[in-house]
């Protein structure tokens, strides 16, 4: 009769361990994240929702992005190395920490066709209207969400 009593406490045993071995690998899973970028001195605004893979290397590369640039819709995201000075420095990740943009930033387009790059580079954020001028000053804020 005590076999199958000992059976049930390694049943138990394992789905426990099955427990303490996926908390690692949920933490390091992509996730659904809210951004904002707000720059006062030019009035641009815009927010949404960024979809990142797992970390890799210290950072989050973001696979999918929702929200709005300053009243137009987010239609998508650019490739990687494809906006928008050239030779296109979007790196499209978020740096593991803060979180925080890399030089590169990430690069989406707008409805109305028009394709932006927000990024980080010399202590301040900043963001560029494909071929035009960086303007930087502002403040960008990504908050995790759930885990995909």
């Amino acid at each position: 009769m005590r076999h199958p009593l000992k059976l049930r406490q390694a049943a138990r045993l394992i789905a426990v361990g099955s427990v303490l071995v996926a908390a690692p690998l949920q933490a390091r899973a992509g996730a659904i994240w809210s951004w904002s970028y707000r720059n006062p001195a030019t009035k641009i605004s815009a927010s949404g929702t960024l979809t990142t893979g797992p970390l890799t290397a210290g950072a989050y590369p973001i696979i999918a992005i929702a929200g709005v640039w300053n009243g137009q819709s987010i239609t998508g995201l650019e490739k990687v190395k494809t906006c928008c000075s050239p030779p296109g420095w979007n790196t499209n990740v978020l740096v593991d920490g803060e979180p925080r943009l890399d030089k590169g930033g990430f690069a989406f387009r707008a409805a109305s066709g028009l394709k932006v790059n927000l990024f980080f580079k010399g202590g301040r954020y900043a963001y560029e209207i494909h071929h035009g001028p960086e303007v930087f000053g502002g403040a960008f804020v990504a908050t995790p969400g759930q885990a995909r």
